[in-house]
């Protein structure tokens, strides 16, 4: 055998050992029957729909959701409304939990299933408490990460941990809880489509400005009357102003109470074709793009078609959703909205200039 050959034997043998290895290793150590598999929590899996108080904890931090009537809200946050569909999913996901196979139980191992104390540092595992509404316990744990080998055909399964214990479980389903509360909240604040937008309105007073919308069908175009002789709208300006409203998500959250707008905050309105207008105050407050919420009919005050009245409904939708909130709305949206009209255009381009 040659030199070259040997070592080819050679390499491919490693590889051999290290694939057994590793197969060895990440199967499960007994056979369990899927279908007779024992749910994790027999209580929760019996009652979902008992939940009604949701606890997050982990190194970023603790929050609570409590149901009531039916909508979930974050006692911690003024009571803002969470999203049902979300909190749901997650129920529906740690209550649909059967174990695998138990873990290990050295202590030493469990941050790397990402199951250790979540006061450790840089400890990736979150902590869950399902309870109902007299506080009984459905669920409870500390949950790490998903495993990455594959479980009844498919790749699922999550390790778990009974708080106080150290008795570790892998369980059926892959469960990633999110950690940070805001990605948890009803983030809606407006959604106005660009196909939609009649007229935009930037500033007030010598330094306003608008987008008007002009012509029909195919020869639809956006105009700034204000624009001075030589210059023209800098490119994507157009497509900047109508969408700056098409789905406004907030960063942040309070109650309008307890947020005063300062007397030199910015001002913008859009207009849709069917007569809504949404009004917005903004301003940066410690170093945050706020702003402030309304909307209004600007249609015929006669109209009784049923466009007419869709468009009231609107109105009165997003005043229900934004009228007692203030919120911190993302860095480009306040730029948008906040940008004077001189950086919006450019030297006018000679005829026939690329």
């Amino acid at each position: 055998m040659t030199l070259k050959a040997f070592l080819g034997w050679l390499i491919v043998a490693a590889v051999t050992v290290v694939a057994a290895t590793v197969m060895v290793i990440d199967r499960p150590t007994s056979t369990v029957d899927p279908l007779s598999r024992a749910p994790v929590f027999n209580d929760l899996r019996a009652n979902p729909d008992d939940v009604a108080r949701l606890t997050i904890s982990s190194r970023f931090g603790s929050f609570t959701f409590e149901r009531e009537n039916g909508k979930w809200r974050v006692p911690d946050k003024y009571d803002y409304p969470v999203d049902n569909n979300d909190v749901r999913d997650l129920v529906v996901k740690i209550s649909d939990m059967r174990y695998i196979e138990r873990k290990t139980s050295n202590t030493k191992r469990f941050a790397r299933l990402e199951v250790n104390d979540i006061k450790d540092e840089l400890s990736e595992s979150v902590y869950i408490r399902m309870a109902a509404a007299d506080d009984r316990t459905l669920a409870e744990a500390v949950v790490g990460r998903p495993s990455s080998r594959f479980i009844d055909g498919s790749v699922s399964g999550t390790y778990i941990r009974f708080p106080k214990t150290d008795e570790v479980w892998l369980a059926s389903g892959a469960v990633n809880v999110q950690t940070r509360l805001v990605p948890w909240l009803e983030r809606e604040v407006v959604k106005i489509p660009a196909d939609t937008v009649a007229r935009v309105v930037i500033g007030k007073g010598d330094g306003a400005y608008e987008l008007v919308r002009e012509g029909e069908g195919d020869n639809v175009k956006y105009v700034i009357p204000q624009v001075p002789k030589g210059r023209e709208l800098a490119d994507r300006v157009t497509q900047d102003l109508t969408r700056s409203l098409a789905n406004v998500a907030l960063e942040d959250v309070k109650p309008r109470a307890e947020l005063t707008m300062p007397a030199d905050a910015r001002v913008a309105r859009v207009e849709t074709l069917d007569g809504v207008a949404v009004d917005l105050q903004l301003a940066e407050i410690d170093k945050q793009p706020w702003s402030l919420v309304s909307a209004s009919y600007i249609g015929d005050a006669g109209d009784e078609s049923d466009p007419a009245k869709a468009a009231r409904q609107r109105v009165a939708d997003i005043n229900a959703r934004v009228g007692n909130w203030a919120y911190w709305i993302p860095s480009d949206i306040y730029d948008r909205l906040t940008k004077p009209l001189e950086k919006q255009l450019e030297p006018k381009k000679k005829d026939g200039a690329s």
